[in-house]
């Protein structure tokens, strides 16, 4: 019988990684602990005894209804061995930079660069919990644009290309940051933003923002609302010093990357990688970034390549998500 009352139980290095996780029943057993951390309770019937088949599947030793770990995930019908998914996931999770598609299919001998992009989409969709608490205190709100070499405005004027909206906690006497928040807006209206923050802030939070006119129609009620003009603050303060930083990185590190091409209808997933990079940076255990993206894709939905509109767009594999851009 499977002992399931083991919390926080990840390997603390690749070296135990590979020891612990060279066998698909190894691998089979610990998603088991994630799906069941008190102990497997059946659906249908809330008996708690069950056997496993030959294929790891689970059954109840009552009703007979039967669990299987991967379908209905990500890994629906995979071909390939558990093994394989779960070297992706940790290489996913524990390298600074993460792993591109290039490399995950040298890493895995994949037979195919799409099956490794593929791969590293579906896990992407992983990285954000539904339930994730929400930033709280006080946090700094800023959008900015993303997109190719155009002439015209700069700015909440520029068009043709993607708005990123961005939300960081930072306490306005330090420079060190807290969680931040990443996402694809339509535009800049009141509707949008104020979307944006009721999904990701916790109400009575102090939402610090410069002083486009959207915020200070939407932040009446919920929140506490500093506005700074900037230009007239001065050179030496910067009240969205976090949220100025994060746009920093973030589009030196698409810029850099796809050299001003990309596809908008991929950069949510890759901005929610970064968040779950970042939101991670000071975990003192690669192993516990690997546990929880074990555990999301234990909840996850399968996905099927024609969701993913698979494009083989050639700047994609060199896409790597590194904190320093």
């Amino acid at each position: 019988m499977i002992d399931f009352t083991t919390h926080e139980d990840f390997p603390k290095s690749e070296i135990e990684f590979d020891q612990r996780f060279n066998n698909s029943d190894a691998c089979y057993e610990y998603l088991a602990k994630n799906r069941w951390p008190n102990g497997f309770v059946c659906e249908k019937c809330s008996h708690h005894a069950f056997w496993i088949s030959a294929k790891h599947i689970y059954i109840c030793t009552k009703c007979e209804y039967q669990y299987s770990l991967t379908a209905g995930t990500i890994m629906h019908r995979t071909r390939k061995p558990i093994t394989y998914w779960f070297k992706a996931m940790w290489w996913f999770t524990t390298r600074k930079s993460g792993v591109n598609a290039v490399n995950l299919k040298e890493l895995l001998g994949l037979g195919s660069y799409n099956t490794a992009w593929t791969w590293l989409q579906k896990l992407r969709r992983c990285t954000i919990r539904k339930d994730r608490e929400k930033l709280s205190g006080r946090v700094e709100v800023d959008e900015f644009v993303i997109g190719g070499q155009k002439s015209g405005k700069r700015g909440r004027g520029a068009e043709g290309k993607t708005i990123v909206a961005a939300a960081v906690e930072r306490d306005d006497n330090e420079k060190q940051i807290g969680r931040i928040r990443l996402q694809v807006i339509l535009d800049y209206s009141a509707d949008s933003l104020e979307t944006f923050i009721s999904e990701n802030i916790q109400p009575g939070s102090l939402i610090a923002t410069d002083s486009w006119s959207s915020y200070s129609s939407i932040l009446k009620e919920q929140y506490h609302h500093m506005s700074t003009n900037q230009s007239k603050a001065g050179k030496d303060y910067d009240s969205l010093y976090g949220a100025h930083l994060i746009v920093s990185l973030v589009k030196r590190l698409i810029h850099s990357t796809f050299q001003g091409r990309f596809e908008p209808k991929y950069l949510q997933n890759y901005l929610d990688e970064y968040v779950f990079r970042f939101n991670r940076r000071k975990s003192k255990s690669i192993g516990k970034k690997f546990m929880r993206i074990v555990q999301q894709v234990i909840k996850s939905r399968k996905i099927s390549n024609k969701d993913i509109q698979f494009d083989l767009e050639p700047i994609s594999e060199y896409f790597s998500l590194g904190l320093n851009g």
